[in-house]
């Protein structure tokens, strides 16, 4: 044979199966509609062509390229997969690995194997293949694009990198982070079977499909879907004073989690005594336990069956949270409520619980004039109106703090943040803010903290 037959057919082999992996996906095909690999598909395609149109060639190969670089593949072929919504991760993230069946599994090997191998592609051997295709049809001496191909170093431009951690103060998304870089470390490093095996351990733990990329989430009403969201940092020891309204809450939740039957909670009290970011809290306690939290508005309230159905089969349990709820006597958005707390013809699943917060006892607004009103069964309708409250297994009252109850939370606040100002003068300080600012609460004691760690911080870097 030939040198130059050599030189032809060997590239030519090489394209071939990268080509013909992709296209070999099954549970996982899904993937080859996303923008990053259907280009990275198109550069094989192009050099598969009897035919080579150099200039199309060229085109796909730097279109990939830079989208290699920008998404920081192939990490991001692994997040994918750890984000993909197909039947394998469904029954993994249900039943766990062992209660599979065996053809599913089988399955999940092929395509991992698969994804193993585009995943260990480098950019000098994605280079190597366009640059020895392109010189069987044009010399790389003759023709300047060729040639420019030629130059190695300047296409090796990605490279396998593990996400970083993040290193922000949430907890939850630390344990997202961490949970996600493990299996993807897995999936790189690992035989077939075992990486297999860790993925449908993640699917299990974390969620599939749109519950893999987030552990809070907002339900959006316009678009009638879950969205991930940034959850809160605020931790329980932060909240100074709740010693009592935390153990109620922890309790029921832990109740929650571990399957047993748990109330709904209302938390009523004045602003600023921490009721939202109690339940905030709970999920930086419990991520590690499945618990996740979805926030809802009032108005979503008439969704509730189309939220539930999106939860019901998920093996996490949710806290569906909804902040400030109250009512003016003319909304009938409260009878929607009701029905969500007892129980209509669509039955609330057992993986979801409702925690709601209130500025007012009773959620509706009740006037005086209602009770000389001129309806006939004034007393049913006044009844209706303060029973919603009632209608929540446990209520929780948080109390505004007394002088020395709030100077107590700003002592301790101001060790957390690692303040070093004299204590009487701190708590001088403290209630010349509370005059000149709003009422006694842990609200207004997280603010002139934070004034006080801003303007440390300030005099530090002049200094």
């Amino acid at each position: 044979m030939k040198r130059g037959e050599l030189r032809q057919s060997e590239p030519l082999k090489k394209t071939q199966r990268y080509a013909f992996l992709l296209e070999g996906l099954v549970i996982y095909r899904s993937l080859r509609e996303d923008t990053v690999v259907k280009s990275l598909q198109s550069v094989f395609t192009s050099l598969e062509q009897e035919e080579l149109n150099l200039g199309e060639v060229y085109q796909r190969y730097h279109t990939f390229c830079a989208l290699a670089t920008e998404k920081n593949w192939p990490e991001y072929l692994w997040d994918l997969v750890l984000e993909a919504d197909n039947v394998f991760s469904r029954q993994a993230g249900s039943q766990g690995w062992d209660n599979l069946e065996d053809g599913l599994k089988t399955l999940a090997i092929h395509d991992i194997m698969i994804l193993q191998q585009i995943a260990s592609l480098q950019p000098e051997e994605l280079r190597q293949m366009v640059y020895d295709r392109i010189a069987e049809q044009n010399e790389p001496e003759s023709d300047p694009k060729a040639a420019w191909l030629s130059r190695p170093e300047q296409w090796s431009i990605w490279a396998p990198q593990a996400g970083e951690v993040c290193r922000d103060l949430s907890r939850a998304g630390q344990f997202l982070e961490t949970t996600r870089n493990k299996v993807k470390k897995v999936l790189r490093t690992k035989a077939n079977e075992e990486a297999a095996c860790e993925l449908a351990l993640f699917y299990q733990k974390i969620g599939a499909g749109l519950m893999s990329t987030g552990l809070a989430f907002k339900w959006d009403g316009k678009a009638k879907a879950l969205v991930p969201v940034m959850p809160d940092p605020i931790r329980k020891e932060q909240l100074i004073g709740q010693e009592r309204e935390q153990g109620i809450l922890l309790e029921n939740t832990k109740f929650f989690i571990a399957g047993y039957p748990a109330n709904n909670v209302l938390l009523y009290g004045n602003r600023g005594t921490g009721k939202s970011s109690l339940v905030k809290a709970l999920l930086h306690e419990y991520c590690d336990q499945g618990l996740r939290l979805v926030e809802l508005s009032k108005q979503d309230l008439i969704d509730f069956p189309l939220i539930i159905r999106c939860l019901a089969f998920q093996p996490q349990k949710f806290i569906l949270f909804i902040d400030d709820l109250s009512f003016e006597e003319t909304e009938l958005a409260y009878k929607a409520l009701k029905t969500v707390l007892e129980g209509g013809l669509e039955k609330r699943p057992d993986n979801v619980l409702i925690y709601a917060t209130s500025n007012r006892r009773h959620l509706i607004r009740e006037n005086f004039s209602e009770r000389q009103g001129d309806e006939v069964n004034v007393r049913d309708t006044m009844d209706e109106k303060l029973s919603l409250a009632d209608r929540f297994g446990i209520t929780i009252t948080f109390p505004s703090p007394d002088q020395e109850e709030f100077l107590r939370i700003v002592d301790e606040l101001a060790v957390q943040e690692g303040i070093t100002i004299e204590k009487n003068l701190l708590r001088q300080q403290a209630l010349r803010w509370v005059m000149m600012h709003n009422a006694r609460s842990g609200r207004t004691a997280r603010q002139f903290i934070d004034y006080l760690v801003a303007q440390q911080k300030t005099d530090s870097h002049n200094s």
